[in-house]
């Protein structure tokens, strides 16, 4: 099926794809081609890139590499992107004005068993106010935010716990977070963040 969500604000474009196609279809479209050997693996990478597609049909696949941190960069720099995908979706987000970060995740009780080794003292704090399964969904929520951040930031060398802090989040299926991080201690980053079918949805564009 199409894009289940796509949205434009502040010259970022993201969008969110629900994957039922298989991967004829997608090829179909894309030059992109898939190295790895799983074949749902290859429909979330394949999903993930018909959203940038989609977003711009004329978009350089060929010009991309992956720095040493990790990041796909296009060589001439002229567009930044992130990707995502997990759970039968693929998520994208585009700029031509700024950095970008995203990452999908769903929900799952497991988060609880390595929260402390992600989570901040103060960010634990917060979580103690909700009953289990709250605290199962923001914490969840809380690893999504952090991965859309490393995203941006794209570099490596980052400590989940002390390095990336949550000081404020709106508590509601939809809303935007305030953090900080510790390589960039000047600046506040907004994140924004939605729940589709019990995944999070979470995008930084700064």
């Amino acid at each position: 099926m199409p894009m289940v969500f796509n949205n434009e604000h502040d010259g970022c474009c993201t969008g969110l794809w629900e994957i039922a196609e298989d991967i004829p279809f997608f090829e179909s479209f894309l030059s992109f081609r898939s190295t790895a050997s799983n074949p749902e693996k290859i429909k979330q990478q394949l999903a993930a890139r018909m959203i940038l597609h989609s977003i711009d049909s004329n978009f350089p696949f060929a010009d991309v590499e992956v720095l040493k941190g990790g990041k796909p960069v296009l060589k001439n720099n002229a567009l930044k992107f992130s990707l995502s995908h997990c759970n039968g979706y693929a998520a994208a987000i585009v700029s031509s004005k700024a950095e970008v970060g995203i990452d999908i995740e769903p929900i799952h009780e497991r988060v609880l068993k390595i929260e402390k080794k992600f989570l901040h003292p103060t960010e634990l704090t917060q979580l103690d106010q909700f009953d289990y399964a709250q605290r199962v969904e923001y914490a969840t929520l809380f690893w999504t935010l952090k991965e859309a951040m490393y995203k941006w930031w794209g570099r490596g060398s980052v400590d989940f716990s002390n390095d990336m802090v949550i000081n404020a989040f709106d508590i509601d299926q939809s809303g935007t977070a305030q953090m900080k991080f510790a390589q960039l201690p000047e600046d506040t980053f907004e994140l924004k963040y939605f729940l589709h079918n019990q995944i999070w949805f979470t995008t930084l564009c700064k």
